[in-house]
């Protein structure tokens, strides 16, 4: 029978090989159907809902985060890569649609939707006073008053847990685990203690020999133990939200088995440890903070062939020669998102910055790209030739030293574009539209939302020709202080929203009226278009009467 178990994991994925070789994805119902009818002959869908049928009815999830715990039970006995989380997220979708796990909400802070299991099943957590009163329990769910001395007592008998999740209701909740808890706890695969007061584990951690998944999100944490790196199986480990989280502990690149790390760097973290690029089996890694000098510089992603979703690349300054730049292999065709971030410019050497940013380029598929801090003085030609076929949403963010803006207009699924202080930018003329003049057919075809924000010496904006920005919505000029018009305003045909403000030396609207389908026009700190703008006495009052909503100065103007 494990024989049997072991060919059809490895006929799975063979299959699972060649749809992501040939592109074809596990969309197609074929390989799907073939995926599905193996994996049930295992009795896994059974196994899948009785551990999930144990969440609180009340408590919701984000998909991933189900299939994250799935992997942790050991529920798939088969390891590829990717493969794991693509047969996982086929079951989840499965059980969607008959209603075991049921949408909650869509979380507009997160984009993501939220989930619950289905109401068939009951509110399995367990009061801390009902704890006396188990004998033996695999998964637990705990709600605790206060995690007293009493509770950690109780707790050191389960010495079968696979599934510890806490949750505490006060403020002055426990802020440190003691050592003792862990010291019989060699079953335990998932240790879930987000949203704690937890600002420290303690060394015995290192006795979960058995543990795959540790959630540390939204607690206070400053330090992880040097001792974890011991938990060789470690699988996820989530940091998240964890605003005094300093440093990621030395050991860090023994944990070879790790798959997620889901870790906001936006707190006090630094640098990363050394020997990153040992973590082979990487597949969420949100950023990556770079240093100086062998096992901490940009060549420790070459490793990181399963990257996906999305990554953020930040102290690019310290990459010290283009040779270095050519050899980190950023095309990882499962990334969707790529930030690209200097801490501060590099004005000594501009060419060298150029050179280096040309060797960061993404894979072809990459839906979101963002440069900031770049101080070269021109933009790669992987931006500028219609390579990123597949790219969403761009945004340049205080590119100073680029004086033109690069060839994007002929970017098919282009849907929203950002140009945040590019103070180096005195003109936009045809080559942000057509690169050579040569562009067949409307530039920007799919774009939605284009702002520009912070360009002092942008003087002209020009090179628009009918037909251009077929799908634009959304229009903000900000901070444009020397900017005398906006000439092809009539041609943006779609146009529904416009928003201009510190443009001081703007001073009309173009000739005949603003697209007919604007429904919101906002005019803030531009004082010559203000003149021009007043109701019934202004010049142009008549180009833009049509307009619904009209603000001025944060005044509300009505056409009537």
């Amino acid at each position: 029978m494990k024989i049997c178990r072991i060919f059809r994991g490895v006929y799975i994925l063979v299959k699972i090989i060649r749809a992501m070789t040939c592109n074809e994805g596990l969309s197609n119902n074929f390989e799907a159907t073939i995926i599905s009818q193996h994996l049930k002959l295992e009795e896994l869908p059974d196994r899948l809902i009785d551990y999930y049928s144990l969440w609180p009815s009340n408590i919701e999830f984000d998909k991933d985060k189900v299939i994250r715990l799935w992997i942790a039970q050991g529920f798939f006995d088969f390891e590829y890569g990717r493969g794991v989380e693509i047969v996982a997220n086929k079951y989840f979708e499965d059980m969607l649609k008959v209603n075991r796990i049921v949408q909650s909400r869509f979380d507009m802070a997160n984009g993501r939707i939220k989930y619950k299991v289905g109401s068939s099943c009951s509110n399995s957590w367990v009061q801390e006073a009902q704890l006396s009163g188990i004998a033996e329990v695999r998964n637990l769910f705990l709600l605790s008053e206060s995690f007293g001395k009493d509770t950690l007592k109780t707790l050191q008998k389960f010495n079968q847990l696979r599934t510890l999740v806490l949750s505490y209701r006060h403020e002055h909740s426990i802020k440190r685990v003691p050592d003792h808890l862990f010291l019989k706890m060699q079953h335990l695969r998932t240790l879930d203690l987000h949203a704690t007061n937890i600002t420290e584990l303690p060394n015995s951690i290192s006795y979960l020999s058995s543990l795959r998944y540790l959630d540390l999100s939204d607690t206070p944490i400053r330090l992880l133990p040097e001792s974890i790196g011991r938990l060789w199986y470690l699988q996820i480990l989530k940091l998240e939200r964890c605003s005094n989280f300093s440093r990621l502990p030395y050991c860090t690149s023994k944990l070879v088995n790790l798959r997620h790390l889901d870790l906001n760097i936006v707190g006090r973290l630094r640098s990363m440890p050394v020997g990153m690029g040992n973590l082979t089996r990487l597949q969420t890694l949100k950023g990556f903070i770079l240093g100086k000098g062998e096992g901490y510089d940009v060549r420790e992603l070459r490793q990181l062939t399963d990257l996906c979703g999305s990554i953020r690349i930040s102290r690019l300054e310290n990459i010290s020669s283009v040779e270095e730049a050519r050899e980190v292999e950023l095309n990882k065709k499962h990334l969707d998102k790529l930030e690209l971030h200097w801490e501060h410019h590099q004005d000594d050497f501009p060419f060298l910055v150029d050179e280096i940013l040309e060797y960061l380029q993404p894979h072809l598929r990459l839906k979101e790209l963002q440069i900031s801090f770049y101080s070269g003085s021109r933009f790669p030609t992987w931006m500028s030739n219609s390579y990123l076929s597949n790219i969403v949403s761009i945004t340049l963010l205080e590119c100073k030293s680029c004086i033109y803006l690069p060839f994007l207009g002929g970017l098919q699924s282009l849907k929203s574009l950002f140009l945040i202080h590019m103070y180096g930018v005195r003109s936009i003329d045809s080559r942000f539209c057509r690169y050579g003049g040569s562009r067949v057919g409307p530039a920007f075809p799919k774009l939605e939302k284009l702002k520009i924000d912070g360009m002092p010496k942008l003087e002209k904006w020009t090179g628009v020709k009918n037909g251009d920005f077929p799908c634009l919505l959304q229009l903000s000029v900000i901070c444009c202080a020397k900017l005398v018009a906006i000439p092809m305003l009539p041609l943006l045909s779609a146009l529904k929203i416009l928003y201009i403000s510190y443009c001081y030396e703007l001073q009309s609207f173009p000739k005949g009226k603003l697209p007919s389908k604007l429904e919101s026009l906002a005019i803030a700190d531009c004082p010559l278009l203000k003149k021009r703008c007043l109701k019934l006495q202004g010049k142009d009052w008549s180009k833009i009467k049509h307009i619904p909503s009209i603000f001025i100065d944060r005044e509300e103007m009505s056409s009537t």
